[in-house]
């Protein structure tokens, strides 16, 4: 019996597609013989419209037919079709999840739509922001414009009763939408039960169709399966026959999900499957979400693994492909300004009021400051006499104190110009490693720009001489390129995210951190910071990470500068070395003595290693090594053997407080003309 229903439907479905190219075709056959502009501009619309919304849809035919119409509304000054384009623009925008374009369209619109005071394009367009911020989520901003909504259908500006019974309806359908989001299930009930009632007695069959199918929903949530099912039923030929192809692939998931939910299996896997069926034409993406989400469960539990993977994939490649938040955080943006500019005409109210009273406040307080120095004054005139014997003591005392505080600050200025050194350092390594992915962006954009402009040209020649191959494979190539702009745009994003974690100050908060990549990432920073500093410096760098290193917990800014500091202070040995062994070749003579003196090749190596209770760090150069002589002053604060200018002879000392604040421990193996290795141990829980 089920695959009698499903071969009816899909002949249906298929019945339903040429039936709207057949009338697509119709319009356009119109839109031909039309002479007028007026004319040409409402075919225009009503062909994107029927494109960008509905159950069968095409985003890019529904755009180039609404822009042509806005273009030529325009040209000839009609303002009604200039709005009514950009109301199905809305739509077509919303429909396909672009909301912050949606929504600046739709407010924008609204505005000129109530300048001109069209109370049905004012309906309309108000209809269009409130889907537009259901889909962002915000649905109490949502229920505002569905007020007004319900308010606008109530008017007199609407006196056709069967019109008006439409509009009410619709203003309904909206308000039991939201409610339905808010947890507001018994408002939600009631206007849903009104828009069933309304529609059923109008034959509206699309609204009575969605009308019977959110009522089932909300009966769902509530655990009335019986009721639910009910209404699937009933919604689900009203949707079919209307063509409204995206309503029926809804209303079959949800029936799949009450099915699952019941323990009916077979069922689930049914409709999950007829929901896909009704979808395939559509841009009814939450629906294909969910339906690849469920089947996947489905075949897991009946152990069709193949099955489920199939559908699992489906589900993970359709799931990445909607996560933009970026549109979202805009649109949301967006609404944040537009309820800042309602907020103005009030706070510059309250603004007159509060400059009165803070001049007023000023006054007070100025009183009151005079008050308390004329009391001052005669407190110090009658304890002068005291001051004067105490005069030595007190200048004695200031004289300690300042002592004291100028040594506290230039204490406090060395170590942060110590700070300020390990951060310039870091930033010229980032500037170095950023500049990569930057240059990518770049050329990637512009190459991008360059294959647009040429489809555009393709797109705009008569569609016998368009070369569609090529058209597809400049789309392809946009494509691919969009995805290495977004690959090296989060590679610039994360090393900026680095450098700001690294610069921010210290909050003391203790978190799992990964040893390995800290080590790793400041390698390669140190290595880009010392390069901008000295153009001629080049080392090998060798790493042994311990891949069984656990996460520990450590204060990983406060890591990151113990392993940036030992890191550059092993690059600085490397590059002395390298100076001095190259003076040394430049003043022998001869290709004998050249012979005898082997070439210096300079070498960091960093190192981890699992300890079991501790983890080590390691960082080793072959520079000249530490004199014995001294090798007992390195870890005292303001000892240093850099030229002035260079050092402050704070790192290494800041590097052993903070291994010590720790609970670990630091040491140091060097033997003159050989290198220096540090040695960083740290307790692994």
């Amino acid at each position: 019996m089920k695959k009698i229903i499903v071969f009816l439907l899909v002949l249906f479905t298929a019945g339903n597609i040429y039936a709207q190219d057949k009338i697509n075709d119709s319009l356009r056959l119109l839109l031909s013989k039309e002479t007028t502009d007026i004319g040409k501009v409402k075919l225009l619309v009503e062909m994107g419209s029927r494109f960008g919304f509905g159950g069968l849809v095409s985003r890019d035919s529904s755009l180039a037919y609404l822009k042509e119409a806005i273009d030529l509304s325009e040209k000839i000054n009609y303002t009604k079709g200039i709005i009514s384009a950009r109301q199905a623009l809305t739509y077509a925008l919303d429909f396909t999840g672009n909301y912050p374009q949606a929504l600046e369209i739709g407010l924008e619109n609204l505005q000129m739509a109530e300048k001109v005071k069209d109370s049905n394009d004012i309906f309309w367009q108000t209809r269009a922001i409130i889907w537009i911020y259901e889909g962002i989520g915000d649905y109490k901003t949502a229920l505002t414009y569905a007020k007004k909504l319900a308010s606008l259908a109530n008017s007199e500006s609407f006196r056709e009763a069967s019109l008006k019974e439409q509009l009410k309806a619709i203003a309904d359908q909206n308000l039991g939408i939201i409610h339905f989001n808010l947890n507001s299930y018994d408002s939600a009930l009631y206007y849903q039960s009104r828009v069933y009632k309304n529609t059923l007695n109008n034959k509206s069959y699309g609204m009575f169709a969605l009308g019977a199918f959110y009522w089932g929903n909300t009966y769902a949530k509530i655990g009335n399966n019986d009721s639910a099912f009910l209404l699937y039923r009933t919604a689900l030929p009203y949707s079919i026959k209307v063509g409204r192809l995206d309503y029926a692939g809804r209303i079959n998931l949800s029936m799949a999900s009450l099915f699952y939910k019941t323990g009916q299996t077979d069922s689930a896997l049914f409709y999950a499957r007829q929901a896909l069926t009704f979808i395939k034409n559509t841009y009814a993406a939450d629906v294909k979400l969910g339906a690849d989400s469920l089947l996947s469960q489905l075949f897991h539990g009946r152990h069709q693994y193949d099955s489920a993977y199939k559908y699992l994939n489906d589900f993970v490649v359709l799931n990445d492909s909607l996560k933009n938040r970026t549109k979202i955080t805009q649109a949301q943006n967006l609404s944040f300004t537009q309820t800042l500019h309602e907020q103005q005409l009030t706070q510059a109210k309250k603004d007159a009021q509060q400059q009165f009273e803070t001049r007023l406040k000023f006054y007070v307080l100025a009183a009151v400051i005079l008050i308390i120095l004329i009391i001052v004054f005669l407190l110090l005139r009658n304890n002068r006499n005291k001051r004067k014997a105490n005069i030595l003591l007190s200048k004695q005392k200031d004289e300690i104190q300042s002592t004291l505080s100028e040594l506290k600050s230039t204490q406090a200025q060395l170590i942060q110009s110590e700070k300020m050194a390990s951060l310039g350092e870091l930033t010229a390594g980032i500037a170095h490693e950023i500049q990569n992915p930057l240059n990518f962006v770049n050329n990637f954009s512009e190459i991008n720009k360059e294959m647009l402009d040429e489809l555009r040209a393709e797109r705009s020649k008569p569609e016998a001489e368009r070369d569609n191959s090529l058209q597809d494979e400049l789309i392809n190539d946009v494509y691919e390129n969009s995805e290495k702009i977004n690959h090296h745009g989060k590679r610039a994003d994360a090393i900026v995210k680095g450098m700001l974690q690294h610069s921010r100050t210290s909050t003391g908060q203790k978190e799992p951190t990964d040893i390995n990549a800290l080590c790793d990432e400041y390698l390669r920073l140190a290595y880009h910071g010392m390069r901008a500093k000295d153009k001629s410096f080049n080392c090998t760098m060798e790493t042994h990470f311990d891949s069984s290193l656990p996460k520990i917990n450590v204060v990983p800014q406060d890591i990151g500068r113990v392993i940036l500091n030992l890191i550059n202070n092993a690059f600085y040995a490397c590059a002395e070395r390298s100076r001095s062994t190259a003076a040394e070749r430049r003043n022998l003579e001869g290709f004998q003595k050249l012979q005898g003196l082997a070439p210096y090749l300079p070498t960091v190596t960093v190192s981890t290693k699992n300890l079991g209770g501790k983890v080590e760090i390691s960082v080793r150069d072959n520079g000249n090594g530490i004199p014995e002589k001294i090798k007992d002053k390195i870890f005292q604060p303001f000892f240093t053997t850099k030229p002035t200018g260079q050092g402050t002879g704070l790192g290494l000392s800041l590097s052993y407080d903070i291994v010590k604040a720790h609970g670990g421990e630091m040491k140091v193996e060097s033997m003159e003309s050989k290198g220096t290795e540090f040695i960083v141990q740290i307790p692994a829980k």
